[in-house]
């Protein structure tokens, strides 16, 4: 399980990602970053489900794609080959639901933007969204409503309260996507990626 949260404003996309590094099981075994950074485009790939599936993604990226554009257009593709390029290396992995986000700056658009592939909706190709934050739960929206970020986002602050809601999320528990266990699904650190126009930059906020 991955915190990965993204919020599209009109000049930024920005991102936050929690530390924690997780095995298939939920176990626990490290802290490392979760964006990976394509300046050039300029774009930043994450995810959640396995932590091999987005570096795979971001490695063709990376090196295929000259602009954000580009790599849009060709999302479903490089998915494909992600999860293919897995399998191959994890032949005895389990399958388990996963997401890959690319936000970056359109230059064809003008703007900042938000895509993403998911195992449960494959077949309708990549989804432009807005807003999203993961891992969620009725008692997790019920904690946010009584903190008053539930509803309009015109005062929301990306990152003064999408560090408030990565805090929410780390004191409950969420079920395991496979086992349904229920666990702990933050931990780490709290990293706030933000890509404009201009490139990106990147910092991490809090330390747990």
């Amino acid at each position: 399980m991955t915190a990965l949260h993204a919020y599209v404003r009109e000049s930024a996309v920005h991102v936050l990602t929690d530390g924690w590094l997780r095995g298939p099981e939920g176990q626990v075994f490290g802290t490392a970053q979760k964006v990976r950074i394509l300046g050039h485009l300029p774009a930043v790939v994450s995810g959640r489900g396995p932590s091999e599936l987005p570096e795979y993604f971001a490695d063709r990226v990376r090196w295929r794609f000259a602009s954000f554009d580009d790599a849009v257009a060709d999302m479903a593709e490089t998915y494909t080959i992600a999860l293919a390029q897995f399998g191959t290396a994890n032949p005895q992995a389990r399958v388990r639901p996963n997401m890959i986000l690319m936000a970056g700056w359109s230059e064809e658009r003008g703007r900042p933007e938000c895509w993403v592939m998911d195992s449960g909706s494959e077949a309708a190709g990549p989804q432009q969204i807005m807003n999203t934050c993961a891992p969620s739960s009725p008692e997790l929206m019920g904690r946010l409503g009584s903190m008053g970020l539930t509803g309009g986002m015109a005062s929301f602050d990306p990152l003064r309260d999408g560090l408030r809601i990565m805090r929410a999320q780390r004191d409950l528990r969420f079920p395991h996507p496979v086992s349904g266990e229920m666990q702990p699904a933050v931990g780490g650190f709290c990293q706030h990626t933000v890509i404009t126009a201009q490139g990106i930059s990147t910092r991490v906020v809090e330390r747990w």
